[in-house]
């Protein structure tokens, strides 16, 4: 039997705020940089995702449904495709009418809520759900969340939700011994399936496939197919998740990483050891199960796998303590403006440029961030927040944008 390999490809953008200072409190109600989002959305669209679009539907045209892949896309970047550039919504219609690309459950604003509690993190997971449904007429079935964080608590709530697959991180402090190539259950709900990510043949892409002090430079399509024989043949699976960014802005068309994916799906398709498959394919396999016992959140962040990267200092702390206290208000609340903003600060990227945790081999994943530090992160994501707070406690204006 051939081994199964499933592709993900995450893409989360956020609305990113503007300089917004204290004496803008209950004065001015627009946060957003839409200078910024503007422009990072057409240069990310121009880089990436419209030529690795045309990349992987002329793949399939060629290869037809021996070529799969699947994509998680945030809310938040949906809508800013609508906005600034409407043909990468398009392009990515193409892509799902081929039947070859499965588009999983996310939140709606790349929300880190799943940490907070049950409630607001479904009210993201339905936002979203009804966001998928009038873009693309899909309903998935498969869940990735932001970070592909997860825990037994999170598995339970997406079961109770019909989701049957879910995506995370094989992280080595839970699997121990164990190998994230097997498929794996909750231990609550065992109909729900987890397929693990491989993280160090992940990073062999997106963190090193420009360092050219890596003794495996230049990563071509032929040695990272040998990356992949070299894993224990009995495992069946082979789960490979990254940000769709890899392809042309962390590694630009100059690096031949476009040459690199465009081998490697032909090598793949080519081999008779492998084939690609749709992570919803996992909950019809008849492949035998394990528990994987996750009792506290995990995601694929740094060498830990925690959730320290959004919540792990004081700052970011105060900030999550602050927005959730909201919740309530949230619900209450008349003022959808309002409303939305709240659901927006929710991003884990906002709390993400709070952090005081570095990671030299993670710098890529800081090419968005526009804060001199995470104190003015932290200041100016409060500011705005207080001023969201008042507007939510408002009846909604008129003039409301």
């Amino acid at each position: 039997m051939k081994r199964k390999i499933c592709f993900h490809f995450q893409i989360s953008q956020p609305f990113r705020l503007r300089t917004y200072r204290f004496f803008d409190i209950n004065k001015d109600h627009h946060y957003f940089d839409d200078y910024q989002n503007s422009y990072l959305t057409r240069r990310l669209a121009e880089r990436c995702y419209l030529p690795a679009n045309a990349m992987l539907l002329d793949l399939i045209k060629k290869h037809g449904n021996e070529m799969a892949v699947s994509f998680s896309i945030a809310g938040s970047s949906i809508k800013l495709f609508q906005e600034y550039c409407p043909e990468v919504i398009d392009s990515f219609k193409a892509l799902v009418e081929t039947g070859c690309v499965e588009i999983t459950g996310n939140t709606y604003t790349h929300s880190i809520a799943s940490l907070y509690g049950k409630e607001p993190f479904m009210e993201q997971v339905h936002l979203q759900e009804h966001l998928l449904e009038e873009v693309f007429g899909v309903k998935p079935t498969t869940f990735c969340n932001t970070e592909i964080i997860y825990s037994d608590e999170i598995g339970e709530w997406l079961a109770e939700a019909g989701y049957d697959t879910v995506l995370t991180e094989g992280a080595r402090h839970i699997l121990g011994w164990k190998s994230p190539g097997y498929l794996y259950c909750n231990p609550f709900q065992t109909d729900l399936k987890l397929l693990l990510r491989n993280y160090p043949l992940c990073d062999d892409i997106s963190l090193r496939f420009s360092d050219r002090s890596w003794d495996q430079y230049p990563l071509t399509a032929d040695k990272y197919m040998g990356f992949l024989g070299g894993l224990p043949q009995d495992a069946p699976f082979i789960n490979l998740y990254l940000d769709y960014e890899t392809i042309g802005e962390y590694h630009v068309a100059e690096s031949g990483i476009f040459d690199f994916f465009r081998a490697l799906f032909e090598r793949i398709i080519a081999s008779p050891e492998y084939q690609l498959m749709l992570p919803n394919d996992a909950s019809r396999t008849e492949t035998k199960v394990s528990t994987m016992h996750a009792p506290w959140p995990i995601s694929c962040s740094g060498e830990e796998k925690d959730t320290a990267e959004w919540t792990g200092n004081e700052l970011q702390q105060e900030a999550f303590q602050q927005l959730f206290k909201l919740w309530d208000l949230y619900k209450i609340s008349e003022n959808k403006e309002a409303k939305l903003n709240w659901l927006r600060l929710q991003a884990a990227d906002h709390f993400y440029f709070m952090s005081t945790k570095w990671f030299p081999q993670q710098a890529v994943r800081r090419n968005f961030d526009v804060y001199p530090s995470p104190y003015q992160a932290f200041i100016n994501y409060m500011n705005v927040l207080n001023d969201v707070k008042l507007q939510l406690e408002l009846a909604p204006a008129k003039h409301t944008r």
